[in-house]
């Protein structure tokens, strides 16, 4: 092709067909910018194509983090109801309330003392994920994920720094207690503890903090099912 238009461009010369050559080499400046302008088009396609794909790779991944910390912190929520409900049991019969139906039910977690784990795996899997994604509306919602996230590691850290400040003591304190307890303890067992007056304070505030990320973790978990929505709506339009 570029030989053929050499010898045009050689035989106008030759004839001295000066406004002929002249439009012709306009004519051939505009074919190669379009040449060169259909070259960026096709290479900018290719860009966006290979974007979107890894856009598509991202979202999946996302939406597989996302819905295991989905199951990993109704866990934790389901962990702390159980500490809940013994801890209102606890306090009710130190007060005398409800004595024949609480004393007989059964104690499923160690009411002195617990450290509660935490991981998002979407956040540790994906710390370039804000930056790569582009829908603005998964933007929006991945820095809620993110905000959300950390409250909720704040109020677990700060829960178990309540429950190694005062939990440890009392495994100390009632240690002679605790290694005579029975297999399956029921509440009644536990009335060594709920004597002393100091000890039911104790778990008061053991209740109270527990309760703090009870409440973080179901806030963060409306967004991390509000975000799964989304991200199954983009990969759905994606196909």
């Amino acid at each position: 092709m570029l030989k053929f238009f050499r010898k045009i461009r050689q035989k106008l010369i030759e004839q001295s067909k000066v406004r002929s050559y002249f439009f012709y080499a306009i004519g051939e400046i505009i074919l190669v910018v379009i040449g060169i302008l259909i070259a960026v088009q096709i290479n900018n396609w290719n860009e966006d194509r290979k974007s979107q794909i890894k856009q598509i790779e991202i979202a999946k991944q996302l939406l597989n983090d996302a819905k295991e910390d989905s199951v990993f912190f109704e866990s934790r929520i389901m962990f702390q109801q159980r500490r809940d409900t013994l801890f209102f049991n606890l306090l009710s019969l130190s007060k005398g309330l409800f004595v024949d139906s609480i004393s007989i039910l059964k104690v499923k977690t160690d009411p002195f003392f617990f450290r509660l784990a935490y991981q998002s795996n979407l956040i540790a899997n994906n710390p370039n994920a804000y930056d790569l994604i582009s829908p603005e509306n998964l933007k929006d919602k991945l820095r809620e994920y993110i905000k959300r996230y950390d409250y909720v590691v704040n109020a677990i850290e700060l829960n178990n720094r309540i429950c190694e400040e005062y939990g440890v003591p009392l495994q100390i304190k009632y240690h002679g207690d605790i290694v005579k307890l029975p297999e399956n303890p029921l509440i009644k067992d536990y009335l060594f503890a709920i004597e002393d007056s100091e000890t039911v304070a104790k778990f008061d505030v053991f209740k109270f903090y527990g309760i703090n990320y009870l409440l973080q973790c179901q806030e963060f978990l409306k967004v991390n099912h509000e975000l799964i929505v989304l991200l199954e709506l983009y990969l759905n339009e994606s196909k």
